[in-house]
């Protein structure tokens, strides 16, 4: 009785150790588990999309000046004889109804974008509610839909009477107007500054009394017209009163002089007012205002097309920005130049669809420093950095306008 005893004690006493020995093995393969995840975690960081934190140590430069790269210059990239011509951007032009053939700004292109052909325009008021016309604009898109909408005349070779409804062909006043329709259309620039100023109501500094809206359409005729009526009607409200103090006709120069002295060259920006030139067939062209918008940024979608990155280092350096050409491993220069704190470094793409490519390779004093990527599987924006380079602003081909950058999470390692 007492050996069967013993050896149940025995029994007893191996399986405990048994036990043991499992739940120490368990114990390793738990630990183990969790350095694989947080080594998971640590190459998840070490990849290309660093935080900006650790983007900033590692491509500092040294205190003798010399350029310390990111360690992912890219081998296939080749250089060749042309490489280091400093490359155009590529024209990409879409044509679009009386678009101009020159861009003036993004937010304009983008506007004229959006015109109709055609509107139907009625004339609701001559004169109008401080303005030479109210109209009414039937644009089935409705983008230029609206009633009372002040107007101008833009000619006198033709008239246009109250309550009338015609067919307009929608022209940009920065575009490609009728040949031959305006006699001075290189003035329309002095036109779009003088509608977006508050004049009416103010006074002439030549004491020659208050300005009101006739004032406004006679210096418009003066700027675009060959003629000026003399003895003028609907320039008042009542019609009866135009040049009765006998200075309406000064005034209206001064107007005009005021245009030819600030209006020169100019163009309108988000929040103001574009000139929109309606031309019908056998009567008056008119001008309307459409406020320019800002264009509402996007994610990185297609390629990206421009970018614009600032230089966050105290010294100047030369730096040289390049691309892959097409699809070839060949490297084109895009930029090249000499840069200091808070300066500018503007590129354009310039394959033939006016895209970067998948990489921009920056090199600083010929020396290879880093590269950004720029093929949106990278959602890149303004506040991306890599070492001393900041992107400030940018475009991608299908997205336009880049939005911020947003810093990816990284600690979701499950």
């Amino acid at each position: 009785m007492p050996q069967i005893i013993i050896k149940n004690y025995i029994c007893c006493i191996i399986n405990a150790i048994n036990l043991i020995i499992i739940m120490k093995q368990l114990f390793k393969l738990c630990m183990l588990a969790v350095l694989v995840v947080f080594a998971s975690c640590e190459k998840n960081e070490s990849t290309e999309d660093l935080t900006q934190e650790t983007q900033q140590a590692q491509l500092n430069f040294k205190s003798d000046g010399s350029v310390i790269g990111d360690g992912e210059e890219d081998l296939e990239l080749m250089f060749n004889e042309e490489s280091d011509n400093l490359l155009a951007p590529a024209l990409i032009t879409s044509k679009t109804a009386n678009a101009s053939d020159e861009s003036v700004t993004d937010e304009i292109d983008a506007l004229v974008a959006m015109l109709p052909s055609q509107v139907i325009v009625s004339t609701t008021a001559k004169p109008g509610n401080d303005a030479y016309f109210d109209v009414t604009v039937d644009d089935a898109t409705s983008f230029l839909s609206g009633s009372g909408l002040p107007a101008w005349c833009a000619d006198q070779d033709l008239g246009l009477d109250e309550g009338e409804t015609l067919d307009f062909d929608v022209y940009s006043s920065y575009g490609n107007l009728p040949e031959g329709r305006f006699e001075m259309e290189e003035n329309f620039d002095k036109v779009n500054w003088l509608i977006n100023q508050s004049i009416i109501g103010t006074h002439s500094p030549n004491g020659l009394g208050e300005y009101n809206f006739g004032h406004i359409q006679y210096a418009i005729w003066l700027l675009i017209d060959d003629s000026v009526c003399q003895i003028c009607t609907y320039l008042t409200d009542p019609i009866s009163n135009w040049n009765a103090d006998g200075n309406d006709i000064e005034q209206a120069e001064e107007i005009r002089d005021m245009a030819l002295a600030s209006g020169d060259g100019f163009v309108p920006g988000v929040g103001e007012l574009l000139a929109i030139v309606l031309v019908p067939d056998g009567k008056q062209s008119i001008v309307i205002g459409k406020e320019i918008e800002a264009i509402p940024c996007g994610d990185c979608t297609g390629k990206v097309t421009d970018l614009t990155l600032q230089w966050n280092w105290p010294n100047d350096y030369r730096v040289k920005v390049y691309q892959r050409y097409e699809n070839t491993h060949y490297a084109v220069k895009v930029f090249d130049q000499v840069v200091g704190l808070n300066d500018e470094i503007d590129i354009n793409g310039v394959n033939h669809d006016g895209t970067i490519g998948k990489w921009a390779y920056v090199f600083v004093n010929h020396c290879y420093y880093t590269k950004f990527r720029t093929d949106c599987n990278l959602n890149i924006g303004p506040g991306y950095q890599r070492g001393v380079l900041e992107v400030t602003g940018g475009n991608s081909s299908h997205g336009g306008e880049l939005c911020e950058y947003e810093q990816p999470d990284y600690y979701h390692c499950w």
